[in-house]
């Protein structure tokens, strides 16, 4: 019988995948079937049924649904390492949201049952699901009364310096955040309008806090950025 080895790949730190050691990682990719997915293609849709999770192997999505004003809303971007679908999962409820890749990629696909009987088996790693799923309420809450007190530019702000400390990459005079999501993804993330996301990017351009380009969005004062975020 041939061993099947998991792929290696940069993990994001307090993903569910970090949390677990190179033998409970390699235990859990045999439960699985590793896919590929080109950018904009869909890994999992609003309403379906929660018959899998997947785990993150390379690559980033965003997760995001319609509300009922039928304008979409970005509830998160997912990086490697994180477990998808894990909501589904534990309450056998249909799925809260549409997960689509921002670029491409390969995720381990794991049925609910022997997802299931695999956490049954290994306490550790059910707890490691646990503190994620936690953590993630957290987030939710923590961005909920954010969003409640804040305005527009305020919230663009947070999501631009969030983007920032977990993507940017450093230049010589400014912060390189490049081709993960575009003007209107930034503002269906941030709870804003197009129009509102314009007005709020050329303040901030005006006030020499960031440079826009195609795909690429450059941190010039993320000091300020963080300022007018809290």
């Amino acid at each position: 019988m041939t061993d099947v080895k998991p792929a290696k790949a940069e993990v994001a730190r307090g993903t569910f995948r970090a949390m677990l050691d190179p033998h409970e990682w390699a235990t859990l990719y045999t439960l699985g079937v590793p896919r590929s997915f080109p950018r904009g293609s869909v890994l999992m849709f609003e309403h379906d049924p929660g018959d899998r999770v997947m785990i993150l192997i390379a690559g980033r999505v965003k997760v995001w649904r319609v509300e009922e004003e039928g304008h979409e809303v970005v509830l998160s971007v997912r990086d490697p390492g994180d477990v998808l679908g894990e909501l589904a999962f534990i309450d056998g409820q249909p799925r809260t949201a549409t997960v689509t890749a921002l670029e491409r990629v390969e995720a381990l696909v794991i049925s609910e049952h022997a997802f299931r009987a695999h956490l049954d088996r290994t306490p550790r790693v059910a707890s490691a699901l646990l503190e994620v799923v936690t953590k993630r309420f957290r987030e939710t809450t923590e961005k909920r009364s954010q969003f409640a007190a804040a305005d527009t530019i305020g919230r663009l702000a947070s999501r631009i310096v969030e983007l920032a400390e977990r993507y940017g990459e450093q230049s010589d005079d400014c912060i390189v955040i490049a081709g993960l999501l575009s003007q209107e993804e930034l503002g269906a993330w941030a709870g804003a309008s197009r129009a509102g996301v314009a007005l709020a990017l050329r303040t901030m351009r005006e006030l020499g806090w960031i440079d826009t380009e195609r795909r690429r969005l450059l941190v010039r004062d993320l000091d300020a950025l963080r300022r007018r975020a809290a």
